[in-house]
């Protein structure tokens, strides 16, 4: 009986010992339950933050050298209030071989390092790569902005001066097809000669627009300096990751042509049938200064070979030997006039304008970059 009393005791203690539990409120229950979970995740969270062993100077070492130089200097930061030994290790063994770091590894190495003892130090190793790196990107942007002078005088420039005499030929072959009673037609114009030197001139400066001919000439020219600006501006975000928001414009020099008084006694003795003696002349005006040029390395047709358009070349053996038309030799020498002077003249002047918008633009780039390095 005693042993089934203290059982019985028992079971009574044991079931009064949970009814206050199952009395409980429900939302108590739950706060309970909760407060105990979040208890449990802090504590393994804790202990999931400490480390798993002691640091070491040997462990130390081999851990900063067996990361990145960025993350060995953020790992040096981080645990050097705890260990006293880093300073002196990080200092001793890691910073001298710091150096050899490029400019964007010390850049953010000396980020890492503030407000450490060893930031003065890398800082050191960091302005000297600095300059190293700031002469090599002013040498690079030197030689792109001489590059880019020689594209444009070697490249753009025939392609320019062949559009422009394409243009100049049929203005020519218009005008003359209009004013002459049709192509090949050019004796009509004797009339006019003979008259009214005035009149033929303007009716030849109605056909032949030099706006036309600045508008071909800038269209060029301003596809041109757009690459450029496009090129330097993706330079520019690969080295400091900024945008270089910079225009070159291309305005229109003066253009003055007109034909010569030389061009205009071609054309009134073509129109009056001296064939013989144009063509004699054509040797002197043409054969005599290109075969000099010749001789000099220079061209042996009418039109340099980069920038004719024209079907047929007068070349200084056809000349001699007469075989040019004499009505051919009417548009080749108004266009070659015109086409000279374009060429000799108004580009030059468009060619110092870019040369001088290339220099600035690469002197800002470069002003640029230093100052946001």
């Amino acid at each position: 009986m005693k042993i089934s009393y203290n059982s019985h005791r028992n079971k009574v203690s044991c079931n009064m010992w949970f009814y206050p539990i199952v009395g409980l409120d429900h939302k108590i229950l739950i706060s309970i339950v909760l407060f105990s979970l979040i208890v449990v995740f802090c504590s393994c969270n804790e202990s999931s933050n400490r480390p798993t062993e002691q640091l070491t100077p040997k462990i130390a070492l081999d851990s900063i050298t067996k990361m990145s130089p960025e993350n060995g200097a953020a790992f040096y930061k981080e645990n050097r209030g705890r260990y006293n030994f880093l300073d002196q290790l990080y200092q001793d063994s890691i910073v001298p071989a710091l150096k050899y770091c490029n400019y964007y590894e010390l850049k953010q190495i000396c980020h890492n390092l503030q407000n450490t003892p060893c930031h003065d130090l890398v800082l050191e190793f960091f302005q000297t790569a600095k300059e190293v790196y700031a002469e090599s990107i002013r040498k690079e942007i030197k030689h792109n902005s001489e590059l880019e002078k020689s594209i444009f005088k070697k490249t753009i420039i025939p392609s320019i001066e062949m559009g422009t005499d394409s243009l100049l030929n049929e203005d020519i072959e218009d005008v003359f097809n209009k004013y002459a009673g049709g192509f090949m037609n050019y004796r009509k114009l004797n009339f006019l000669f003979g008259r009214n030197k005035t009149d033929f001139k303007n009716m030849f400066w109605e056909k032949i627009d030099t706006a036309k001919y600045q508008t071909h000439i800038r269209a060029y020219i301003q596809a041109y300096l757009d690459t450029i600006c496009s090129k330097q501006n993706a330079y520019c975000l690969q080295i400091i990751n900024k945008n270089f928001n910079h225009k070159m414009t291309m305005t229109d020099p003066m253009m003055r042509i007109g034909l010569t008084k030389s061009t205009l006694q071609h054309i009134q003795k073509y129109t009056s049938g001296q064939t013989d003696e144009i063509l004699m002349e054509a040797v002197k005006d043409y054969v005599v200064p290109l075969a000099l040029a010749g001789a000099t390395g220079g061209v042996s047709t009418l039109y340099d070979i980069g920038s004719t358009v024209y079907d047929v070349k007068v070349t200084i053996d056809d000349i001699k030997a007469q075989k040019i038309d004499p009505d051919d030799m009417v548009k080749y020498v108004c266009a070659h006039d015109l086409s000279y002077q374009i060429e000799n003249f108004y580009i030059p002047q468009c060619e110092k304008r870019v040369n001088e918008m290339i220099d600035n633009a690469n002197k800002e780039l470069y002003e640029f970059i230093i100052s946001n390095l």
